[in-house]
């Protein structure tokens, strides 16, 4: 009887336990117990590595995230580093962890050597493809390799010499602008307190349209160009909470495949509704938008291609594109080409990389010097001397001019427009002497780089110029200094947005002296993709007396 007793209980415990209520108790218990590994366990007791050092945590949840959102970009990562040594574990959002590296050798090993094992995750993939378009900034491995490959020639020192010349109607125009707003004020000595970042996009977004596609947007003199507005209204969604918001809606199944559809446009008001989707809106019209000329621009290009001729061709990035993509197929049909829709991704790569990084570095450059009068004396002396024999100095000019390259590097090194980027593994590797297992986050900042005292020295968050004269020598030509990232997705246009900066900043300084708008003043760089100032950046303009 005992053993029929027992079935029967058993029977009896299994039939309860089928019960919805018990289900959902069991279901309550697990989903417990998943949040309570999550938060807790994985992190503090279990991960493999929890022995890394790692700050405080912080919330329960939002972890060393809230920290980060609501500081100042990178300056959190710099000041951890500074305690706890060259590698640091973050733990952030629901458990999540990342790994910081400071030292060339782990930089070296995730950015050049093993560049295939480590991408950058789905959801920064999408985020960046979203408002910066699929193109070169996004694809990795063979792709990546074949494109840049196709896209080199383009951004060869002889294009690039040859561009020279189609900076200076903006750069010009932009002189006069600056001329025209301080002659208005009642005493034009005094000067006037100018929102410079404003100028410097408008200017940066012109001089990118032209070289890159030979479009003439003139947003200096037409606020209303389609380009301009839509760009504006794009830019002033950066800010660290709309990043984190947008980031969670990219963690969505689908939702970076939506978000690139027709329907999604016709539809756009419906993201309204929400208060986390509520910038969708302004996201998707914006894009589409800069699709919409993105796609008018290449078709120009294509029918330029058989229309003119070899000696006729215009010298933008696009055309020489498009025209060195017919001649490949024309030679062999087989060989790899762009499509056009990549054709179009690398026209809103164009837009998004080349041209708020470049206004952004200027702005910062120009805060810098108007807290820096001697450096910036010496720049305007420099750059009169050149200027007073040629006002549009050629690519070999620029790049001889000494001390304004060391104010460009300089200003790039301590205030990079780009202050991070993330990476993740596909394989389990020991990293620094790390054992990192697959799937392991890697938090590359840019800016704690830059600026680490280890290689910079004691000074090494301060701007001084003079350091490009005389390096350090634990200085490294590629990982010291990341501004423009390393290894094979190092970026394709560093050498023309130096250029790009050197040309702008000769003129202006040459023009005009900045000072801080005010006694007292703090910038904020925003917590955002690109480190762009919170307040617009208002200094203080005034004409220089000759």
């Amino acid at each position: 009887m005992a053993p029929a007793a027992s079935s029967s209980k058993l029977l009896v415990f299994l039939y309860d336990l089928g019960r919805p209520t018990h289900l959902l108790s069991l279901a309550a218990v697990y989903v417990a117990y998943r949040i309570i590994h999550r938060l807790i366990l994985w992190p503090r007791y279990l991960s493999p590595l929890r022995h890394v050092p790692t700050p405080p945590y912080g919330g329960l949840i939002m972890g060393h995230s809230t920290k980060i959102i609501n500081s100042e970009s990178g300056i959190p990562q710099r000041e951890w580093v500074k305690e706890y040594g060259p590698v640091v574990r973050l733990v952030g959002f629901f458990g999540s962890e990342r790994l910081i590296f400071v030292h060339p050798e782990p930089l070296h090993q995730i950015l050049a050597k093993d560049w295939l094992e480590y991408p950058r995750p789905e959801y920064l993939k999408h985020i960046l493809g979203i408002v910066a378009g699929y193109g070169l900034l996004t694809v990795t491995g063979m792709e990546h390799r074949l494109m840049r490959r196709a896209m080199n020639p383009a951004f060869s020192i002889p294009n690039l010499t040859s561009q020279i010349h189609m900076y200076y109607d903006s750069i010009d125009g932009l002189i006069k602008i600056l001329n025209d707003e301080i002659e208005a004020q009642a005493n034009p000595a005094d000067g006037k307190r100018i929102r410079v970042y404003e100028w410097m996009s408008k200017a940066t977004l012109d001089i990118i349209c032209e070289t890159a596609f030979g479009y003439k947007a003139d947003s200096l003199h037409n606020p209303e160009n389609e380009l301009a507005v839509a760009y504006e209204n794009l830019l002033s969604l950066q800010t660290g909470l709309n990043i984190a918001k947008l980031l969670l809606l990219m963690l969505v199944p689908g939702m970076p495949r939506l978000l690139n559809t027709e329907w999604a446009y016709r539809h756009r008001h419906w993201f309204g509704l929400t208060n986390l989707t509520k910038q969708v809106t302004t996201l998707i019209d914006s894009m589409h938008t800069i699709k919409a000329v993105s796609v008018r621009l290449l078709s120009e290009k294509m029918n330029d291609s058989i229309a003119l001729s070899d000696i006729e061709a215009k010298r933008d990035i696009m055309s020489l594109l498009v025209r060195a993509r017919k001649a490949d197929l024309e030679k062999d049909s087989t060989a790899y080409a762009m499509s056009d829709k990549a054709m179009v991704d690398q026209v809103l790569t164009f837009l998004g990389a080349g041209h708020e990084t470049t206004a952004s570095g200027l702005t910062w450059t120009l805060w810098l010097l108007a807290n820096d009068r001697e450096s910036q004396q010496k720049l305007r002396e420099e750059a009169t001397q050149v200027l007073n024999q040629d006002t549009h100095p050629d690519y070999r000019t620029l790049k001889e001019l000494q001390w304004l390259d060391c104010v460009v590097m300089e200003s790039l090194r301590v205030l990079p427009p780009v202050p991070m980027t993330i990476r993740t593994s596909t394989k389990s590797d020991y990293i620094g002497g790390v054992f990192a297992p697959k799937g392991t986050t890697f938090y590359i900042p840019i800016r704690v780089v830059n600026t680490y005292k280890g290689i910079w020295g004691e000074d090494a968050e301060e701007f001084r110029p003079s350091r490009w004269l005389n390096l350090p020598k634990e200085y490294h030509s590629n990982y010291s200094m990341l501004s423009f990232i390393a290894g094979p997705h190092g970026c394709i246009g560093k050498t023309m947005a130096i250029m790009e900066m050197k040309a702008v900043l000769l003129h202006l300084v040459a023009n005009f002296t900045f000072e801080p708008a005010y006694e007292g003043q703090v910038t904020q760089p925003a917590a955002a993709i690109t480190m762009k100032p919170t307040d617009g950046m208002p200094l203080l303009v005034k004409r220089v007396i000759r």
